[in-house]
């Protein structure tokens, strides 16, 4: 956060970047009271040579109102979003990282949306905790989710349950006993010593720690947890305790992957395609059926398939990335109705902003519908215009049907999984995180291996976090 706040203020003062959108709205408002055309920078919209011209012209002849779209490389995105807004030349509407939205919110430049929400019919099928996930402590709302953010599941390897009898696990000790059986009973009938029960990410940024770890940490929180209408860390709550001995013992016992320390996603995933773990929990969605099929390339009776939570166990649900209108815009309830009212309308505007334009992304199939190969590279089918349709929010039924797998594992976090808030911290908050973090990923590491017994690694970490401002960081947080 830091790293890109600096970064922001460096480039608008080192770097002379060209209007993005000079002799635009911004000359033509004065002229004219209605407003017909807006401008936007998007990240998740699709390329130029996918057909993003042809959805802009769709766009203003469904709406009436012309939309001139930048969308900077999607790695560059948050630096070249940052330099627009160091320069003044604000778009009307924009799409906003999760990790920047609490800045961005707090900078003056973003409307409070509460009123067009309050009055947006589409918005009322939009659960509310995915909205208020947004609200700032000042009451008000300056960014709308693009689309339910999501989460984990388990996926788990089924077709070794069968062959070792078991039932899907619902309970810490049937869980606890399938990664034995999976580490020690031969799963897939080899008869060779070369399974684990369980693969982990650690490699990933702290603050997704929680993203990937639920049947183990169950009610305890890695980091900071709006719990009881307060935040806390949630490294120092009893849960946590609990949960960092279940860690020891599954380590200890060698049921889980010892080399998860180094693992990045890519090479956890690896290790349930290859067929050398049991279980991971991952995203939703999609990769229900990349895990399957992938596993399936390597064993053509692997079966994976995404199961519930264990009791006391829940999943969580991230903050996606938002849309946020400007000061620049001079008619923020038309931008709110032309871009998210018609993104959420069940019919033509949902259609293009999913699946895209008939014809170019998909085509009538029978009594249904199928999307089309990708116009840039026909090898590959299109899968999205803007919205991702396995992440819909409002209840709408996408024209062309997920896969059954991919259902089901969105149906199953839908169903089994609380809403992350986003911290606003201050100075504190900002200046120690990251340390605070990576000493929690030090003290974690050292328990988990048994260096450290579970009280000895809190209680220092108690006594370094007070000296990093804890006490300070959650008075920010809670003012």
């Amino acid at each position: 956060m830091k790293k890109a706040r600096v970064l922001i203020c460096l480039l608008g003062v080192l770097i002379a970047v060209s209007p993005l959108f000079a002799g635009g709205q911004g000359e033509s408002a004065a002229a004219s009271p209605k407003v017909t055309e807006i401008n936007a920078v998007f990240d998740r919209i699709l390329l130029e040579e996918n057909g993003q011209k042809d959805w802009a012209d769709e766009f203003a002849a469904l709406t009436g109102v012309k939309i001139n779209i930048v969308k900077p490389a999607h790695n560059q995105y948050p630096e070249i979003l940052g330099a627009t807004f160091a320069t003044g030349d604000l778009p009307d509407i924009c799409e906003i990282q999760t990790g920047d939205y609490v800045n961005y919110a707090r900078s003056g430049t973003l409307v409070a949306l509460n009123e067009f929400i309050d009055a947006s019919q589409p918005a009322k099928d939009v659960p509310a905790e995915l909205i208020n996930a947004y609200k700032m402590k000042d009451g008000n709302i300056y960014g709308f989710p693009m689309y339910d953010g999501g989460g984990c599941v388990a996926y788990i390897r089924a077709d070794w349950l069968e062959n070792l009898d078991l039932g899907v696990p619902t309970t810490w000790d049937e869980f606890h006993n399938v990664l034995r059986q999976f580490t020690f009973s031969d799963p897939d009938g080899n008869g060779e010593n070369d399974t684990i029960g369980m693969t982990l990410p650690f490699d990933v940024p702290a603050v997704e720690f929680d993203y990937y770890n639920r049947f183990i940490m169950q009610e305890a929180m890695f980091g900071f947890q709006h719990k009881n209408g307060r935040w806390v860390d949630g490294f120092t709550e009893p849960e946590m305790a609990a949960a960092l001995t279940r860690f020891q013992q599954l380590y200890e016992e060698g049921v889980i992957d010892t080399e998860f320390f180094s693992n990045k996603t890519s090479t956890a995933r690896s290790k349930i395609y290859e067929g050398q773990a049991g279980v991971m929990e991952y995203w939703s969605g999609t990769w229900a059926v990349r895990f399957d099929e992938s596993a399936k390339n390597t064993n053509p009776r692997a079966r994976v398939i995404p199961i519930a939570p264990i009791k006391n166990a829940s999943y969580v649900n991230r903050v996606g990335p938002a849309f946020s209108i400007t000061v620049a815009a001079k008619d923020p309830a038309l931008v709110f109705d032309a871009v998210i009212n018609t993104m959420l309308d069940k019919g033509k505007g949902e259609v293009l902003f999913t699946h895209g334009i008939e014809g170019m992304h998909y085509r009538k199939d029978g009594n249904g519908y199928v999307m089309m190969p990708e116009p840039a590279n026909p090898d590959r089918p299109f899968d999205k215009a803007f919205s991702d349709p396995t992440l819909v929010m409002n209840g709408w039924a996408p024209l062309v049907a997920p896969d059954e797998l991919i259902t089901l594992s969105r149906q199953i976090h839908r169903d089994n999984s609380i809403q992350l808030l986003l911290p606003q911290g201050g100075d504190n908050y900002v200046k120690y995180v990251g340390e605070l973090f990576t000493m929690k990923q030090e003290v974690f590491s050292k328990i988990v291996i048994g260096e450290y017994s579970v009280q000895k690694g809190i209680d220092l970490y108690r006594k370094n976090a007070a000296n990093l401002h804890l006490a300070d960081i959650l008075a920010e947080l809670n003012v």
